[in-house]
């Protein structure tokens, strides 16, 4: 098959590095066109890589007829924008998270499954280079059965979450959350987003496999001083992997693994760093941990974007745009599918539904809920003056604005 046709729909700040990341992969995708409200914000884009600019999505799908889409519009339009794609039959990767309710969410993937679509939501988390590595340490076994997740991290909580899931490879089936809030001096941090309040909140995920996933997060997203420290620990039988809980950060990350001779004396399990190797153009070739024979000896994990020019922390989209393109090709199912984007989504709404309950644990799964279906349809009705599920067509008419 020649290149898929692909079209970004929202070129802001997370557009334009998915329209760039997509022009990276030019055996995969002939980059068609790019649409955004903002006229400017489309032509900037569509200058870059040499296409069509359009501010109407109707228009622009009319004339390029895309093969697959790239929704990057804020979250509270996602699910107009899915649902119009699936019922023009296109394909498309959507940003995270999925959608705000459980009911938008539903509504995609009924939409993507009725009309033959295939949905994928864009969380690329799990697919950064050390996850993948983690997890494939855990999947050979080298610490043991995993029984215990912590991660503290500063910014949203279902990227996290979505690791954990990977990492533990069991089914959430309760959540319990604490939840606080205080003011601050207002402020505009770099991503040019306004805040006036600190959020923290402090979830505690039991897995269907007996164990136990932590995670903390807040919007200090280091202002005002707050302390910087984010860390990922996982703990199996025999070992711990100890890795940064940030997306972007790289170098440090540790196996803490014990081999039979360590546990007859004392248990204290000997530290392997994880290293990199680099081509000889900078792109990274593989990580690796030199372990002991006993405990699987040398593990790697390759890196299959090596060569392109691609950056180790623009490895986990390209695999999320590679992934919905294969599973058009392929027509196999996307690599995080809809309905695995709903499931991370599951556990913070969960954990919110926690802490208006006086921190109850909420039994998974979870079916929407009238009153917040209902609050989200009348704030969008006030915000849009339209609404936001009884005609999608009327609805798609909203200016999206750029994230």
């Amino acid at each position: 098959m020649s290149r898929l046709k692909y079209a970004l729909i929202g070129h802001g700040r997370r557009g334009a590095g998915h329209l760039s990341t997509a022009a990276t992969l030019k055996d995969t995708f002939d980059i068609v066109a790019v649409c955004d409200a903002h006229p400017e914000s489309a032509e900037a884009g569509a200058a870059k890589v040499g296409t069509k600019a359009y501010t109407d999505v109707r228009k622009m799908l009319d004339e390029t007829s895309p093969d697959v889409c790239d929704v990057v519009v804020p979250v509270q339009l996602h699910h107009i924008v899915s649902c119009y794609l699936s019922r023009c039959g296109i394909s498309h990767n959507v940003e995270t998270g999925l959608a705000p309710t459980l009911g938008l969410m539903d509504m995609m993937i009924a939409d993507a499954t009725e009309n033959a679509v295939k949905l994928q939501t864009s969380e690329n988390f799990p697919f950064v280079p050390v996850e993948q590595f983690v997890c494939k340490l855990i999947k050979e076994g080298v610490i043991g059965n995993i029984h215990k997740c912590y991660r503290l991290f500063s910014t949203t909580g279902y990227h996290g979450l979505a690791a954990i899931r990977c990492r533990m490879d069991a089914n959430p089936k309760a959540v319990s959350s604490i939840g606080h809030t205080m003011s601050v001096t207002p402020y505009v941090d770099r991503a040019k987003r306004d805040f006036n309040r600190e959020n923290l909140e402090f979830y505690a995920i039991d897995f269907d496999n007996g164990g136990l996933g932590i995670a903390m997060v807040g919007n200090k997203n280091g202002c005002l001083g707050r302390n910087k420290l984010v860390g990922f620990e996982t703990c199996g039988e025999r070992g711990t992997i100890i890795t940064n809980g940030n997306q972007g950060a790289t170098g440090g990350e540790t196996v803490n693994v014990c081999t039979d001779e360590d546990l007859r004396n004392g248990g204290r399990a000997q530290t392997y760093e994880f290293q990199r190797e680099y081509n000889t153009d900078k792109t990274l070739h593989r990580i690796f941990v030199e372990l002991p024979t006993s405990l699987g000896g040398t593990v790697e994990w390759v890196n299959p974007y090596q060569h392109t020019s691609i950056s180790e922390t623009g490895i986990s989209l390209a695999t999320m745009l590679d992934g919905i393109a294969r599973a058009v090709r392929e027509d196999t199912q996307p690599i995080w599918t809809g309905k695995m984007g709903r499931a991370d989504q599951e556990m913070v709404i969960a954990a919110h539904r926690s802490i208006q309950t006086n921190r109850q644990p909420i039994q998974l799964p979870l079916e929407p809920d009238p009153i917040e279906e209902d609050t989200f349809d009348r704030n969008f009705e006030t915000q849009f003056g339209v609404h936001p599920r009884a005609d999608i067509e009327k609805a798609l008419q909203v200016n999206f604005k750029a994230r």
